[in-house]
């Protein structure tokens, strides 16, 4: 299904086309999904949020490295698909509110679980997980890096932005 949207774009996908590419009838992906947004958020998920489980490499910097590494490989894999998505997310609101809803949190997941790990170690107060710009400034650090500035998100920059900006960000406490 994502091979189809990345042909045709958001705007042109329709259940008839999914349904002749899938063989299937469009009753079939109706009764499991109730729309195209919910279909487009459903492949998202499976590719991006369910195949991924966060690594535990037994401290906050090799976890946020492994993380990261996983980040910028589906950036770097998906970075057409990713574009074309956010741009659609604009026009079509029934898809940005699934996507926000749905694959959004999902990922979210991911890093709070990095996150609860290394809180439980005593590397970072138990406070940091709730810290919103954390969990904002990760991926968008790598998405900037990748989709907009067409820079490889490698060792290098993800070593620099966990050592210099991430893990300050989580040991943070306030006087």
């Amino acid at each position: 299904m994502l091979h189809l949207l990345r042909e045709v774009g958001y705007d042109r996908l329709t259940i008839d086309t999914v349904a002749a590419r899938a063989r299937v009838s469009k009753a079939t992906i109706y009764r499991h999904w109730p729309g195209k947004a919910e279909l487009v958020a459903a492949a998202l998920h499976e590719r991006h949020v369910d195949r991924r489980i966060p690594a535990d490499t037994g401290s906050l910097r090799g976890d946020l490295l492994e993380l990261l590494r996983a980040t910028a490989a589906i950036c770097t894999a998906d970075s057409d698909l990713i574009q074309a998505l956010t741009l659609a997310m604009r026009t079509a609101p029934e898809l940005e509110k699934t996507i926000r809803q749905q694959v959004m949190p999902a990922g979210r997941v991911l890093s709070v679980a990095v996150v609860v790990r290394a809180a439980a170690r005593g590397e970072i107060p138990p406070e940091a997980g709730e810290r919103d710009l954390f969990h904002d400034l990760a991926p968008a650090m790598v998405m900037s890096r990748i989709l907009a500035h067409g820079l490889p998100a490698d060792d290098t920059f993800l070593t620099q932005l966990v050592d210099q900006v991430l893990i300050p960000v989580l040991r943070y406490r306030a006087d």
